[in-house]
């Protein structure tokens, strides 16, 4: 389930409850919103997660899943537009037992405990589309 975010001021501030996929769980809060343009942060735990590194020599994602509870170091990402639908683009670190740290795109996390905040922009929203040049889905000029 996914919990209501507040207004506090310009920005939204909120939980995601136990078990929900950040990414699925994110979305969800900024399409109630209408938020299409902006920035997110967030701390927390995961229980589970999958993080991508993207490799420019094969232009593909290389992902990397991690089965055990680690620490939300920073989560950090933007909020435009792709395919006709809202789209939060998310970068997270990770902290283990041992104290290392990993990170990279965040493709999908499931929630242990996890809190955001949501700064919506009221500019219209940058739309992605294929870069043919890296192979990413960038902002359109």
């Amino acid at each position: 389930m996914v919990l209501k975010a507040y207004k506090s001021g310009p920005v939204y501030q909120g939980r995601l409850e136990k078990g929900v996929d950040i990414v699925s769980g994110l979305t969800a809060i900024m399409q109630q919103n209408n938020i299409a343009a902006g920035m997110v942060s967030g701390i927390g735990a995961v229980s589970e997660a999958q993080l991508g590194y993207f490799n420019a020599q094969t232009k593909t994602y290389e992902k990397r899943s991690f089965q055990e509870n680690m620490e939300i170091v920073s989560l950090k990402g933007n909020i435009s537009t792709k395919d006709n639908g809202i789209f939060p683009h998310l970068h997270v670190v990770l902290s283990g037992r041992d104290f290392s740290a990993v990170g990279g795109h965040l493709f999908s996390g499931t929630v242990y405990a996890f809190e955001f905040e949501v700064i919506p922009f009221e500019n219209t929203p940058f739309v992605r589309a294929f870069d043919n040049d890296t192979g990413l889905f960038l902002w359109k000029e």
